[in-house]
């Protein structure tokens, strides 16, 4: 939940991504933003999947993904710019979700979560975006919750941000240990329907 900017598109030549890549690691230098490659190779057969593992999930196998990676930092999520041999946007989760059939290629988007970064940091994310449709991606759509993509209205996207954060802290305080009580010896269906009654609940004395 939050403000989020979700992207995809294609290359317009797959033979431009080391210079994209250079590139975005100038711009990242020069804002300050860490960067880390990846480098798959293209000919061998993506096969990557998601395994589960007593600390989490992981991704296991060949992605067949190039690109880089940039640590914003600020509170915002990365940004990613891999892309597939077709030299389609992907993230690693997505390209998983397309090779076990769960998700349409055509369906995938790449996302980055400014909710809790700057709307200044939002803003210069979009710059970046639009600079890349210009040069590198003609095709590029953007979906941009906070609106800036489409408005450039600095006041919307502090507004949006402003609101869902609002929305983000009531949800928090409704959800807090003390109100949800002692969930060590509830099942997972058992928990989320608690979470429900909190919630619904809530909402009931709100309309009161």
């Amino acid at each position: 939940m939050g403000v989020s900017i979700h992207y995809r598109g294609r290359l317009n030549d797959v033979g431009q991504l080391a210079t994209l890549c250079g590139e975005l690691a100038d711009i990242a230098a020069a804002m300050g933003w860490e960067t880390t490659r990846l480098d798959d190779d293209w000919e061998q057969p993506a096969n990557a999947r998601l395994r589960a593992t007593p600390t989490g999930a992981r991704i296991d196998g060949h992605l067949g993904l190039k690109g880089i990676w940039i640590a914003l930092g600020g509170g915002a999520e990365s940004l990613r710019f891999f892309f597939d041999r077709q030299g389609d946007l992907r993230c690693p989760v997505s390209m998983v979700l397309i090779l076990d059939g769960t998700l349409k290629p055509e369906e995938a988007w790449v996302s980055v979560k400014t909710q809790f970064a700057s709307a200044e940091l939002h803003v210069r994310i979009v710059g970046l975006l639009k600079y890349l449709k210009k040069r590198y991606i003609a095709d590029l759509q953007v979906s941009d919750e906070g609106q800036y993509w489409e408005t450039g209205d600095v006041r919307i996207l502090r507004e949006r941000m402003n609101l869902i954060g609002e929305k983000i802290e009531q949800i928090s305080g409704k959800l807090s240990s003390a109100r949800l009580g002692d969930v060590s010896g509830l099942s997972a269906d058992e928990i989320a329907s608690r979470i429900e009654q909190l919630l619904l609940g809530d909402e009931g004395r709100d309309t009161e």
